[in-house]
């Protein structure tokens, strides 16, 4: 694994709250309904304790907003960047019309991050055994799964903090992290980055964030047509720069060419910034900066 994110790991393991997320109640009789013609995922299929990634487009098949999803009862639980949360609900429910269905921001709901040994612990506690895999405690928290095959990860949600799962950590008071988001290459989009990139670009088949399948959504037409024409050419990668005081997003090659820029949230670590990417895949990797800043590519195998 590379060192820098095996240092992360060892000194970041949490539980962290991670407060650059919000939680949303989709309520209503018609709520998976109304959501499998908006979201790029299956709804329908949502359920069995496996979670599922989402995005939501705009008519042209430009991603608004990421999310993960959770059938909670007869409701979805959605998780998804707090800056983007009141957007993405102003966004979606000029299309509720008559349907019934109701989006709620959970107000007090928290959601703690865990890596390395510590999620190994909580995931094995409350067994949430394999990757995608949550389990519902009670009515008030649940435990996602969240490893990539390097890396364990758990994500808790806390519905109600006055009825915490026990965990013996005292770190759980203190705010992290996009970490999970950017070891699983989920990138937590920005305003300045919204209604820019289509799905696949930001890794949608790798991350099965998108049904071939199902019927119609928002932005399915523009989606379906780029898939099976499988022309993308430039994808989410996880970067870090050895600078923790980042002033552009633009990349360049060793002759001064645009070939990228940097999307989303960011972690900083002593003096490093970690963040997504978008890069040409055809670019070399081995010569890219910001200003002069020399910008590493941390390769795919080292964290999914």
């Amino acid at each position: 694994m590379n060192k820098l994110i095996s240092d992360i790991i060892r000194e970041h393991n949490g539980p962290y709250s991670d407060n650059g997320v919000s939680v949303i109640r989709v309520s209503g009789i018609d709520n998976k309904q109304f959501l499998q013609g908006q979201l790029t995922n299956d709804i329908d299929s949502l359920g069995n304790e496996q979670y599922k990634l989402a995005s939501y487009c705009t008519h042209q098949g430009k991603v608004i907003v990421n999310m993960q999803l959770i059938a909670d009862g007869d409701d979805v639980i959605i998780i998804l960047p707090k800056n983007l949360s009141e957007y993405f609900i102003e966004k979606i429910s000029k299309y509720i019309l008559m349907s019934k269905v109701k989006f709620d921001i959970v107000s007090g709901a928290a959601v703690l991050s865990i890596l390395g040994d510590e999620a190994l612990s909580i995931n094995k506690k409350y067994n949430a055994l394999s990757s995608g895999h949550y389990k519902k405690i009670d009515d008030n928290n649940i435990v996602i799964n969240m490893s990539t095959p390097l890396i364990p990860q758990s994500k808790c949600v806390l519905m109600n903090p006055g009825h915490q799962i026990e965990i013996n950590c005292s770190e759980k008071d203190k705010p992290n992290t996009c970490l999970i988001d950017l070891f699983s290459l989920v990138t937590r989009l920005q305003v300045e980055n919204i209604e820019k990139y289509i799905p696949q670009v930001l890794n949608a088949d790798r991350l099965d964030t998108v049904s071939y399948k199902k019927g119609c959504y928002t932005g399915q037409e523009v989606v379906a047509r780029t898939h099976y024409l499988g022309n993308v050419k430039k994808h989410v990668y996880l970067v870090n720069i050895n600078n923790s005081e980042i002033h552009e997003r633009n990349i360049i090659n060793k002759d001064g060419e645009s070939v990228g820029e940097l999307i989303g949230e960011y972690f900083f670590y002593n003096d490093v910034t970690l963040s997504h990417s978008i890069l040409r895949d055809s670019c070399d990797f081995n010569e890219l900066f910001i200003g002069k800043d020399i910008v590493e590519v941390i390769p795919m195998e080292d964290i999914v």
